[in-house]
């Protein structure tokens, strides 16, 4: 059975050179999957665009059955550490590949990260899993390197933060609202709003 390569991806600066890498090896990538969580940078969906246009790969966006903003008013903003997004993110994903088979799946985890890959979580998984960027000894650092030498720029997002997920990421720290009110001030107002009908309102 030929198996089907699959890349995780989040479209920031280490899974996108995952998929770079990948190709740059001959590696023939099946599908890009993609969770939208409602929340993400404007900034990355042309990112993502350029990527599609650049690679040629086929895309495939999943979201949660439920709008993160229905779920922010039922549970608040989720923990940094992990909380209800994550969860959601995961049940959506491996209902997807549970509905395959012979799948690779490949994730864009750095050697920065190799703690995360001993994780229960994935060790449970009923696929074969891959970590491409471990595998080349690339950390985030070097992805971020490797991307901009391919003329990606992200609008400017890596620029002000580490993290380009869900621009009201909890995971990005207690500077990401000053640097939201800052630099993205359609963000900012978004995110007052948001913050409005959390059940765990933060302090500014």
């Amino acid at each position: 059975m030929t198996e089907k390569i699959i890349v995780s991806t989040s479209f920031g600066k280490d899974s996108t050179a995952m998929i770079h890498l990948m190709l740059d090896a001959g590696i023939q990538i099946d599908t890009a999957m993609y969770f939208e969580s409602g929340w993400d940078f404007p900034q990355m969906e042309r990112h993502i665009e350029q990527v599609v246009a650049n690679t040629g790969i086929k895309l495939i966006r999943v979201r949660y059955y439920r709008h993160f903003d229905e779920l922010l008013g039922r549970w608040g903003w989720p923990h940094p550490k992990g909380g209800w997004c994550v969860d959601a993110k995961i049940k959506t994903c491996n209902k997807l590949f549970r509905g395959l088979h012979g799948t690779v799946e490949n994730i864009g985890f750095t050697t920065d990260e190799i703690r995360r890959t001993k994780r229960p979580a994935l060790k449970k998984k009923k696929w074969q899993v891959r970590f491409p960027l471990i595998e080349c000894g690339f950390s985030e650092a070097d992805c971020l390197s490797y991307c901009r030498s391919l003329g990606y720029d992200w609008g400017g997002l890596y620029d002000v933060f580490n993290r380009v997920s869900c621009f009201c990421c909890p995971k990005a720290g207690g500077k990401r609202i000053d640097q939201l009110r800052a630099n993205f001030p359609d963000l900012y107002e978004r995110y007052l709003k948001m913050n409005e009908i959390a059940t765990n309102k933060e302090e500014l």
